[in-house]
């Protein structure tokens, strides 16, 4: 195993984020309003013991909802292929540093217990979130098929690499997620990138947009991680809607003619599309 000296407060820095990493398991989970404060220690542990144990190969990052369900966690784990995730089944059934951080009693005033009690059952899920394929040039040689899934996302954009912003350095994120046609699945990717860089463009150093698909879980479904520079920026986006060139980008045909017609609402599922507010998760919330 990889040596795990550092203490809790010295955290190692990962190498893997949103930005370059091809292949992330992003996974959620409600707390017990009652447990809220030592559930999100428990997820901070975690994270902090991955980072130290793994940063080389991959990057965990906890966060939690403010604008959608009260004290539910979000964890993004970042690797560069499937292959890795197998260090982490590695230590939750051989690594003893980790079994005690599941295992420690973090309730001796109120009752006693473990994550296991913390967490509402059934709550736990997870997801596989890969940068989405077919868009962005990485340079010859940038990146080895044979390390990485799938091209990072960091490609997707002409947004300078020095001012993007990722799940390692965003003050919150937007996780908009939808739901493509199946017969519209390859104009609804255009689109998302499309908007993602539109928006990038107009706002360097504030917003990071890059567009996921999931896989090994609901056909065609997309997502996108809007890295924001503080909550302020959410609106920065919304105020976009008055500038000719969105309206242009939003009201562009995108439904061939075969299939009736139409614009980019027409490529996705009525009700599909959501976005939930997220930011870091700190010991203080």
């Amino acid at each position: 195993m990889t040596d795990t000296t550092d203490t809790p407060d010295e955290a190692r820095t990962p190498s893997l984020h949103s930005a370059n990493s091809g292949f992330t398991v992003h996974r959620t989970g409600q707390l017990e309003y009652g447990f809220a404060a030592e559930g999100g220690e428990f997820g901070a542990d975690l994270v902090r013991y991955l980072n130290n144990a793994q940063g080389d190969v991959m990057g965990a990052y906890l966060y939690k909802e403010v604008l959608g369900a009260k004290d539910k966690l979000h964890w993004f784990v970042h690797l560069k292929s499937p292959h890795d995730y197998q260090r982490l089944l590695t230590m939750v059934d051989h690594d003893r540093d980790y079994q005690d951080i599941s295992t420690l009693d973090r309730l001796p005033g109120k009752g006693g217990g473990n994550w296991e009690r913390m967490f509402l059952p059934g709550t736990f899920s997870e997801r596989i979130l890969c940068p989405q394929h077919g868009v962005g040039h990485p340079p010859e040689g940038a990146v080895d098929p044979s390390e990485m899934f799938t091209d990072p996302a960091v490609y997707q954009t002409s947004q300078p690499e020095s001012v993007q912003l990722t799940t390692a350095s965003a003050g919150a994120v937007v996780l908009r997620s939808a739901k493509a046609r199946y017969a519209l699945r390859d104009q609804a990717r255009y689109y998302g990138v499309e908007w993602s860089e539109y928006v990038n463009t107009r706002l360097p150093g504030e917003v990071t947009a890059f567009l996921y698909e999931e896989i090994f879980g609901r056909q065609d479904t997309l997502h996108w991680l809007v890295h924001l520079r503080s909550l302020d920026a959410y609106e920065k986006i919304e105020s976009l809607a008055g500038d000719p060139a969105y309206q242009e980008l939003q009201g562009k045909k995108r439904v061939p003619d075969q299939y009736g017609g139409g614009g980019w609402a027409d490529l996705f599922v009525p009700g599909s599309i959501q976005d939930t507010v997220l930011v870091p998760y700190t010991p203080a919330d």
